[in-house]
């Protein structure tokens, strides 16, 4: 009777995983995307989509759906309220959409620190560009400007209205101007001069070298430009923690999330596929054609364990002084 016990555990414990390869056999994964086509966060899901599949047991079908809308919250509610948590659904939003529901603005339904994170290619860095016909070429030309520049800006708590105020609540003259529904669309106001600068990753303009050879960094959250100084450097000792809700996106990059309570063998298998996909070098070449980082990714449960730092840290004080700065754009 022992021995029965035994043998069947032993077979149920190999077949679990078994199972569990096959579930993506024949069927189709979809992955919604927080922004419209055209734009650094739509060009990195579509590098990692182009390749993700392959390292899935099964090998399944992935289809791209673009959600625009609200600087990717639109997808994640969609993810949080109507997406079954089975597997076949994942989201790349964006790269700050966790921080409206830490900082609990409205309209939010999900909880950032219960969600399925699959895996991110890595850390980035952000930097504030203005054009080069503004006659601004340095920070310190900034905050001298007789004239008010102005930012584009994606949702009011974006790192892209975000940063941008920050600059302007420690004496730089600069307005930030919301409305745009993608980084796509403020690229093309930055073209069309109806806007003098942005706050961006690099990705944003790598498919852009024209415009990008009309405008000039001078501020940046990773010491990565000789010269230019860092965010964290400009501003007050006490707008530090605001920095750091900045700052948080180019830590965890651009993730792949799916919905809370996915299974735990189904999480795994994507989480496994997703670092393989990281270390192939047909994708580390279309990653750099867009300009994510190869070679460093962060697994799905380290971003879990970030979230959920970043949310402890994030106290009542913090989070009135971040609503005061992105409700007084």
């Amino acid at each position: 009777m022992f021995r029965s016990i035994v043998m069947f555990s032993l077979v149920a414990g190999l077949a679990a995983p078994a199972l569990a390869a096959d579930f993506y056999q024949g069927k189709t994964l979809t992955v919604i995307v927080g922004y419209a086509p055209g734009g650094g966060v739509d060009a990195s899901a579509r590098a990692i989509t182009r390749h993700l599949g392959r390292f899935i047991p099964g090998r399944p079908n992935i289809v791209v759906q673009n959600m625009e809308g609200a600087a990717g919250i639109v997808s994640v509610n969609h993810l949080d309220r109507r997406v079954p948590p089975d597997g076949l659904t994942l989201a790349v939003p964006g790269r700050s959409w966790y921080i409206e529901a830490i900082v609990k603005r409205p309209g939010i339904s999900f909880d950032p620190t219960r969600l399925t994170y699959v895996g991110s290619p890595g850390t980035v860095s952000a930097s504030g560009f203005v054009r080069l016909s503004t006659g601004i070429r340095t920070y310190e030309q900034l905050k001298a400007s007789p004239k008010t520049v102005t930012f584009g800006a994606l949702g009011a708590t974006t790192p892209t209205a975000m940063a941008p105020a920050l600059l302007a609540a420690n004496g730089a003259p600069v307005k930030v101007v919301l409305g745009y529904v993608s980084t796509a669309r403020i690229l093309l106001a930055l073209e069309q001069g109806e806007i003098d600068g942005s706050f961006s990753v690099g990705n944003a303009l790598a498919s852009r070298t024209e415009l990008f050879n009309q405008l000039t960094a001078i501020v940046q959250t990773a010491p990565l430009r000789p010269g230019v100084p860092l965010l964290r450097d400009v501003v007050r000792a006490s707008h530090a923690p605001i920095v750091d809700l900045v700052m948080a996106p180019d830590s965890i990059g651009v993730p792949l999330v799916g919905p809370a309570g996915m299974p735990a063998d189904v999480t795994a298998i994507l989480r496994q596929a997703f670092l393989a996909m990281a270390q192939d070098k047909d994708y580390q070449a279309d990653a750099v054609k867009v300009e994510l980082p190869v070679g460093s990714p962060i697994e799905g449960a380290q971003i879990a364990d970030m979230i959920r730092a970043l949310a402890a840290a994030t106290t009542p004080e913090v989070i009135a002084e971040f609503n005061r700065l992105a409700g007084a754009k």
